[in-house]
């Protein structure tokens, strides 16, 4: 499952609408699931959401972290 843009959904109030879905999903899926949420920004809230619903070892991409503009 991927969410994309996960920190605009839940910032515009969509929390509980993803944690429906998510919940949904993994109740319903019986094959290891895979999880993959993409933003341009990663606040720690949206880390500390991930945290609830990906693997404990779950990793952190970030394709611009030496840019100086992250714009």
């Amino acid at each position: 499952m991927i969410l994309d843009e996960a920190d605009q959904m839940l910032k515009l109030g969509f929390k509980e609408d993803v944690d429906r879905l998510l919940q949904t999903i993994k109740a319903h899926v019986t094959s290891d699931l895979q999880f993959m949420l993409t933003s341009a920004t990663v606040p720690r809230w949206i880390k500390d959401m991930a945290n609830s619903y990906l693997k404990p070892n779950w990793k952190m991409i970030d394709l611009a972290k030496d840019l100086k503009a992250k714009t």
